[in-house]
């Protein structure tokens, strides 16, 4: 980087909470590895050193670029909870994006670490939520700066989220919301979640995706968070920004990320960049690395052993990620039952806030010797473990495509957001998953498009717990086992020099950064 104006910049700024911050990771080391610009990351400090890890995960050790890639935390706090750090995130970025304007050193309040000055930033990638960031952006720089959401979803949900009515999705809610907040005397906050939330059983014809119900993608009762300001400021984002970075591929979206591609680029006229799967370099061709830590120490001695005495794709990895649990108590205790009887070996993470496992029932599964219970757990490791045969998860994203780029089947489990249309489309269109019905509760108790009439009883519930367990085991789960490893393939290619994703990133690079 010798000559101060033959050096070009770009921001990245995510949100705190992981699963948004981990593929932004990849993302910096994809787009670092392929260029000589200089990236800064404005990372919360509840996620700072899985962040350091994650970038280093994208090269081979001591890579050049990892001296271009500066992860800077604007604050330092002990909180870990995201909707908490969310406006200390806002808060701190003008002035701290201003002074990168300026082309001024910037400060890690985590580290102490001072980076050098260097030109302002020649573009922005930020998360899908970051609206508030986009906005103090164009408040110091207007439009001179093109700004990119980056966003993480399949592209059936995203469709839902943000696209018209024809397509199967909500089109722009806000004005129905106000309208009726204005008639109601409220404020369009008091009965937005109402509004968005609304089914009346309207058939939904996605691109690509088998018909259902509009109730089918709220299979549960739902979590409490601001769900119709987030999906706002989501639909605002896009709207305001000059283009999309989109963490999916083709070999697992297929016709409906066409047609969401088409709508953007046709309806929206903005170029859309997609560069999925954004994982560690390597990811599902090799055993991912882990640490020294006594968690990790007692998750592979426990794979290992199972590997051992059960065989590789014996294990079951259950996870539902850092914000979602199943509502009823019953659900984990009648899952873990079924496995202990069916021997079928597995770890179970509790890794969510709202996760209640008893401690009789931790004591219960790790006195098995075939269960493991966890407060955390590291899912990528475990994911390319060759003891690992099946994932029991909510369908998010990142999941989605660590299970598929390993090449491991899964059992969904959804309840909102992205998930639901998730569950349908790798259990139907990919079939490379079950799709458990008898967890359901709430809206999800309804009849299915499909045909299937969710019974809605415990008993019901067991029944089917045994019956994927043994199905797993067939030749129906093998033949789901092969669909997933050809999938794997398909998204190793991805990253190929001629792949998509790295024409994708070469596009970007030729119409933004011409000269690096």
């Amino acid at each position: 980087m010798s000559g101060h104006s033959k050096i070009q910049h770009l921001l990245l700024v995510p949100i705190p909470a992981y699963g948004h911050i981990r593929p932004l990771c990849a993302l910096a080391g994809r787009l670092a590895a392929k260029s000589n610009i200089v990236i800064t990351i404005l990372m919360p400090p509840n996620w700072f050193k899985s962040a350091q890890s994650d970038i280093v995960a994208q090269f081979p050790a001591g890579h050049e670029a990892l001296g271009r890639i500066r992860v800077v935390s604007l604050f330092d706090a002990a909180d870990l909870d995201t909707f908490a750090l969310m406006p200390k995130a806002v808060e701190h970025y003008p002035a701290a994006y201003e002074n990168l304007y300026r082309g001024g050193p910037i400060k890690c309040a985590t580290t102490g670490t001072e980076f050098a000055a260097v030109p302002p930033p020649a573009a922005l990638i930020l998360d899908v939520f970051a609206l508030p960031q986009l906005h103090a952006t164009r408040a110091v720089s207007g439009n001179t700066v093109p700004i990119f959401m980056f966003i993480a979803g399949n592209a059936g949900a995203l469709i839902r989220m943000f696209g018209p009515e024809s397509m199967g999705g909500q089109g722009d809610l806000w004005p129905k919301i106000n309208a009726e907040a204005l008639r109601l005397g409220k404020t369009a906050d008091e009965i937005g979640d109402q509004i968005f939330m609304h089914t009346d059983g309207t058939v939904l014809q996605i691109p690509g995706m088998p018909a259902m119900y509009d109730y089918e993608t709220i299979p549960q009762v739902t979590i409490a968070a601001p769900i119709a300001a987030l999906h706002r400021s989501a639909h605002d984002m896009l709207t305001a920004c000059d283009g999309i970075f989109l963490n999916t591929a083709s070999a697992y979206d297929g016709k409906t990320l066409i047609a969401f591609e088409d709508w953007v680029r046709e309806s929206l006229h903005k170029p859309i960049y997609v560069v999925g799967p954004l994982l560690p370099l390597g990811y599902g061709v090799q055993q991912i690395p882990m640490s020294n830590k006594p968690v990790d120490v007692e998750i592979r001695s426990f794979l290992d052993s199972m590997k051992s005495r059960y065989g590789e794709k014996s294990v079951l990895f259950i996870s539902f990620g850092s914000v979602f649990w199943p509502k009823l108590a019953n659900q984990i205790e009648d899952l873990v039952d079924a496995l202990l009887e069916k021997q079928f070996p597995f770890i179970l993470c509790n890794a969510s806030p709202a996760a209640i496992v008893p401690d009789e029932l931790v004591t219960k599964i790790n006195a098995s010797g075939i269960g493991k219970a966890a407060a955390w757990a590291p899912q990528q490791y475990i994911m390319t473990h060759p003891a690992t045969g099946w994932f029991l998860g909510h369908c998010g994203h990142g999941g989605v495509l660590e299970a598929l780029t390993a090449g491991v089947p899964m059992i969904c489990w959804p309840f909102q957001a992205d998930q639901p249309i998730a569950a349908v489309h790798l259990s139907q269109n990919l079939n490379v998953a079950f799709h458990l019905m008898e967890v359901r509760t709430g809206k999800g108790l309804q009849p299915l498009h499909s045909g299937y009439a969710p019974q809605g009883t415990r008993a019901a519930m067991q029944v089917e717990f045994r019956g994927v367990i043994d199905q797993c085991r067939s030749e129906v789960g093998q033949e789901k086992r092969r669909n997933a490893q050809r999938i794997q393939g398909e998204l190793a290619d991805a990253w190929k020099a001629d792949g998509a994703a790295s024409l994708a990133i070469e596009d970007f690079f030729a119409s933004y950064f011409p000269s690096r």
